[in-house]
């Protein structure tokens, strides 16, 4: 099925009109019932995997970027590893980053980049051959890569030079249209968070950044930080005029030692 030529305003599920809107409508909703049918066996799955559906994201996105599992499980005697988020403003590109720390020195690397998640996807040319392909331009990319120990001791090092380990800046805003990046960690038991914010300090302290993009080969370009207005002179106002709602703002607020409960 060939959508006509359109531009829609909902980040997730795109408003759709017309006749052929119509028979797209009933496809999603099969495609939705389907997903929330097979969901509650996703959620039962490792959380990395409870963000590549958007469906499905959209109901675990801030635990995950929290990291409220591996806290939960981290404990004296459990691996460590570290979960890492990069927010290129929500609606352009997110890329996450999950690091397996192995008794070798070795590593291992998952890569996850979301894109073009904002209100203006075209998406005149998506072709409908399974239910599967509504959510497709949506997904989660992803890539895995093993690191060697030496690869992996440098990363860890640029890390503690980036007081990756925390603690955070208590308070500090995050918004969804903004850049930064938030570090989850377990190493040995200990449990450590940190937070960067693109317009508050220009990332100075971050150590990290270039090794792991240069690591990153899921084939998608980076988009890089730069100098914006402040996010909140940014919002796209007619967004919410009646109809044209927007269900992707949001802020996130740093605490001592993570995010704070929304």
């Amino acid at each position: 099925m060939q959508l006509s030529k359109r531009r829609h305003a909902a980040p997730l599920v795109r408003k759709l009109h017309g006749n052929q809107g119509e028979n797209m409508k009933k496809a999603m909703a099969a495609a939705l019932g389907l997903i929330f049918a097979l969901a509650p066996a996703a959620w039962a799955q490792r959380a990395e995997r409870n963000v590549e559906e958007p469906i499905v994201r959209s109901l675990n996105w801030f635990s995950y970027v929290a990291s409220e599992d591996i806290r939960a499980a981290c404990r004296p005697g459990e691996r460590s590893r570290m979960r890492l988020v990069y927010n290129a403003l929500w609606e352009e590109q997110v890329r996450t980053y999950e690091i397996f720390l192995q008794p070798d020195g070795t590593a291992g690397l998952t890569m996850g980049v979301l894109v073009d998640q904002g209100a203006a996807t075209d998406v005149s040319n998506i072709r409908i051959g399974q239910l599967s392909d509504i959510t497709g331009p949506w997904r989660m990319r992803r890539a895995q890569r093993l690191l060697s120990a030496p690869e992996a001791g440098e990363l860890m090092g640029l890390f503690q030079a980036s007081a990756a380990f925390g603690p955070p800046r208590d308070g500090l805003r995050l918004p969804d249209n903004d850049f930064w990046w938030t570090v989850a960690s377990c190493r040995n038991g200990v449990w450590g968070f940190q937070a960067y914010h693109y317009p508050t300090d220009r990332f100075a302290n971050v150590r990290f950044a270039e090794k792991l993009f240069a690591l990153d080969n899921v084939g998608i370009a980076v988009n890089r930080p730069r100098n914006l207005e402040p996010a909140e002179l940014r919002r796209d106002m007619t967004t919410f005029r009646p109809g044209r709602e927007r269900a992707d703002r949001w802020m996130l607020v740093v605490g001592k030692d993570g995010l704070r409960p929304r």
